[in-house]
């Protein structure tokens, strides 16, 4: 398997046209439905804090990975993800997949 090859239980990742289009908030707290996060036992009682960046840092990298598009562009701002960038915890094949509209925010 190649290093930019995706497991095959892991479906494609859905992109915004570009990083401007994800008007997430950046404050205030959140929950995720489950079809997005459903770790621990009571997935749906778990806060995101947006105003703490290791939080904020945390729910992108889980919605990234788990999201639909619309779940992306409502829970995720798009300069933030820029300014966190090198510091998410994403797979190879996902990183790979966002890297261009990252680098054509001219945010970087």
């Amino acid at each position: 398997m190649s290093e930019a090859a995706r497991p095959g239980w892991v479906h494609d990742p859905e992109l915004p046209s570009a990083v401007d289009d994800l008007r997430g908030p950046l404050d205030g707290e959140v929950h995720l439905p489950l079809r997005v996060y459903w770790t621990g036992p009571d997935p749906e009682a778990v806060t995101w804090d947006l105003g703490r960046e290791s939080r904020r840092a945390r729910l992108y990298e889980i919605v990234l990975r788990e999201g639909t598009l619309d779940d992306i562009r409502s829970l995720v701002n798009g300069r933030e993800l820029v300014r966190l960038w090198d510091r998410l915890w994403l797979p190879v094949y996902l990183r790979r997949a966002w890297q261009p509209l990252i680098d054509a925010s001219g945010l970087a």
